[in-house]
């Protein structure tokens, strides 16, 4: 399945409130089927439809990087119940190299439909649980830097020297905004033909 491409925050879509899925057919599946496909690619934790331009709801989701890690495909998902608390490193493939931290319920059960057209009701917790809610945010038009303090923001650096291969760098919502604006006119000229450098730094 060909890899969609992923909206850079600041597109309109990923403030739209996302439409339920009423029919099921083959163009939903061919959706989810690119999301995952998309995911993967991406090593992400989860994607949503507005992600890759599509204001309906379908998530992606896995609660680990892994290769073997369960992929979950939900269609219409409501959480049901949420318990606990816990507080981690955020990030998403719409703001790429941007964290922060974010508080979220430790254990949730979530219902939804599968793409085949059967109800389904999913229990998490952890990484998986956050990965759920993050995606089931991007359906009502919310991204994780609607709910992180601007303090927590950083950027994922490069950085040969340091053991871990990468530094984090403070920033503000102002700065990481501007460097998206310049990443997705950067990627519209390069669509546009006139541009076929690559994008490089967001900063």
């Amino acid at each position: 399945m060909t890899c969609k491409n992923i909206v850079i925050c600041g597109e309109p879509v990923l403030r739209k409130k996302a439409r339920p899925i009423r029919d099921i057919g083959q163009e939903v599946a061919d959706l989810v089927q690119g999301m995952v496909a998309t995911m993967l690619e991406a090593s992400g934790l989860g994607l949503a439809a507005p992600q890759v331009g599509q204001a309906v709801q379908a998530i992606v989701a896995r609660g680990d990087s892994e290769p073997e890690a369960p992929v979950y495909r939900l269609l219409n998902p409501r959480l049901v119940t949420a318990e606990g608390e816990q507080v981690g490193r955020e990030g998403c493939l719409s703001l790429p190299t941007l964290y922060g931290q974010v508080k979220r319920p430790e254990r949730v059960i979530v219902r939804g439909v599968t793409p085949e057209g059967e109800e389904t009701t999913l229990e998490a917790e952890g990484l998986l649980a956050r990965a759920l809610l993050h995606e089931i945010d991007h359906l009502r038009g919310v991204l994780f830097t609607d709910l992180a303090p601007e303090e927590s923001l950083v950027w994922m650096v490069p950085d040969a020297e340091d053991e871990d291969g990468y530094r984090y760098e403070a920033t503000t919502l102002r700065e990481a905004q501007a460097a998206f604006d310049r990443l997705r006119a950067r990627q519209d000229r390069t669509e546009n033909g006139r541009d076929a450098r690559p994008a490089g730094s967001q900063k």
